[in-house]
C-alpha cells in the first residue's frame, strides 16, 4: 500500500465472490488504492458430464468447426475431458466470450481463434454475424445453468449448435470459508462484487438473507454486466456499478472511477 499518498479506497472493504487465486490480480488496483479485499467464492462446480456426452466427439472429432467457451469454468472442465478421452481438436477454431476465458485457454494451452470487442454473449454473436457462420457446426460445454441467449442468436445466424452441459454450479461450502464469513459477520463489507447471477443468489444462501433489499442497503453493488445486474435487480437490489467492459479488470476500472467522483463531489 502507498504511504503518505491519499488513496481512493483506504478504509474501504470490497467483497468479490471469486477465489484469491482468481480474482486477485484482476482487482490489484483496487488494493493498489487501500481497498481491503474479501475473496468470498460462493460457487463451486461439479462436473455432470459422462463419456455417452461425447461419444459423437470421440468418434469424430473434427465435426465441429467451432468450440465456444463462456467462462473460465467451462474450459477448465473441458480440458480434463480433451485429456480424459484424448480428443484431437486440431482442426476445430476456439471462440471465447471474454478477456478471462481466454486467458484460461492460454493456460491451458489452447489457441483462441476468436474473442469479440464486447465481452458477452451479444459481443460473439455480433462477432459471428460479420464473418459468417451459416451451416458452420458450433458446440458449446457449458453450466447446467447456462442461458440459450447465445444458442439461439447463433441458430438464427444459420448454425447449427450444439450445447452440452458439463458442469453444475453448486453453493460452496460455509465450512471452507469460515475465516472470511465471520469477518463479514462481524462487519458487513462496504463494496460488493458480484461475478455471475448464481454468485449473487449463493451469497443469500450462504448469509441467509431474507430481505437482500435491506441487507445492501447503504452499500455499493457491483454487477460484472447486464445478466448478473439484472439477477440482482429482480430482488429489489440497486446495481450502482455495472462496467463498460464486462471483466474483472473493467469493474476495477469503474470502482475507481465511482469512487474517485464520490469524493470529488463529497
Amino acid at each position: 500500500m502507498k504511504k503518505g499518498i491519499n488513496l481512493i479506497l483506504e478504509n474501504v472493504s470490497v467483497l468479490v465472490t471469486k477465489s484469491e487465486k482468481e480474482a486477485k490480480h484482476s482487482l490489484s488496483r483496487l488494493i493498489n488504492e487501500g481497498a481491503d479485499l474479501i475473496f468470498f467464492p460462493t460457487i463451486k462446480i461439479k462436473p455432470i458430464y459422462t463419456k455417452d456426452d461425447f461419444t459423437d466427439l470421440i468418434v469424430e472429432p473434427h465435426q465441429f468447426d467451432y468450440i465456444i467457451f463462456t467462462s473460465a469454468n467451462a474450459v477448465e472442465v473441458f480440458s480434463g475431458i480433451i485429456s480424459e478421452y484424448k480428443l484431437d481438436l486440431s482442426k476445430t477454431k476456439i471462440a471465447v466470450v471474454g478477456k478471462v476465458t481466454a486467458e484460461e485457454c492460454r493456460s491451458r494451452g489452447l489457441y483462441i481463434h476468436l474473442i469479440p470487442e464486447e465481452y458477452s454473449a451479444k459481443g460473439l454473436i455480433k462477432k459471428f454475424s460479420e464473418i459468417g457462420i451459416y451451416n458452420k457446426k458450433i458446440l458449446i460445454p457449458g453450466s447446467a445453468l447456462s442461458r440459450e441467449d447465445l444458442k439461439i442468436g447463433l441458430t438464427e445466424l444459420g448454425a447449427k449448435v450444439v450445447s452440452i452441459p458439463i458442469y453444475d454450479v453448486v453453493t460452496n461450502d460455509i465450512s471452507e470459508l469460515k475465516n472470511d464469513y465471520e469477518k463479514i459477520l462481524a462487519k458487513k463489507p462496504n463494496v460488493f462484487i458480484f461475478t455471475s447471477p448464481s454468485s449473487f443468489e449463493n451469497y443469500l444462501k450462504l448469509l441467509n438473507i431474507n430481505q437482500p433489499e435491506v441487507y445492501f442497503e447503504k452499500t455499493v453493488v457491483c454487477a460484472i454486466g447486464p445478466t448478473t445486474e439484472f439477477e440482482i435487480e429482480s430482488c429489489n437490489v440497486k446495481v450502482n456499478i455495472v462496467p463498460k467492459i464486462y471483466s474483472l479488470e473493467g469493474l476495477a476500472d469503474a470502482i475507481l472511477e465511482y469512487f474517485n467522483l464520490s469524493k470529488n463531489i463529497a
